[in-house]
């Protein structure tokens, strides 16, 4: 029995090897090093869902299109943050908990960012 990928796996993996690869990558690309074991045409598929949710950009390359992240990963994730802050109905117990759940390097981390300072 194949063992499957969680809902929305692929297109992390996907998502994680574009923020990986220096410059456009075309489909094939990314099902050889991502999802050999896959069909072509899903990891095509995942490649369009992505860019039509506007995670990607894509431009011609040859008879293919190449694809490329529209925001850093660092960027990706603090939107997934704020978005996942501005549905909860109680944006302090959210903080908190986070803040709760943060190692002692990062407590240092966001400590020195809120002060202003870089690391």
């Amino acid at each position: 029995m194949t063992t499957r990928r969680p809902i929305g796996a692929l297109e992390d993996e996907v998502m994680e090897y574009l923020w990986a690869t220096e410059g456009p990558a075309t489909p094939a690309e990314v099902h050889q090093a991502v999802a050999p074991d896959l069909a072509y045409t899903t990891v095509m598929t995942v490649l369009t869902r992505l860019w039509t949710k506007e995670l990607l950009t894509r431009e011609a390359k040859g008879r293919a299109f190449a694809y490329s992240p529209v925001r850093s990963e660092a960027q990706h994730r603090a939107e997934l943050m704020q978005t996942a802050l501005d549905d909860s109905a109680d944006r302090e117990a959210v903080l908190s908990s986070f803040v709760a759940s943060l190692s002692r390097a990062d407590v240092k981390r966001l400590r020195s960012l809120l002060k202003g300072e870089s690391s």
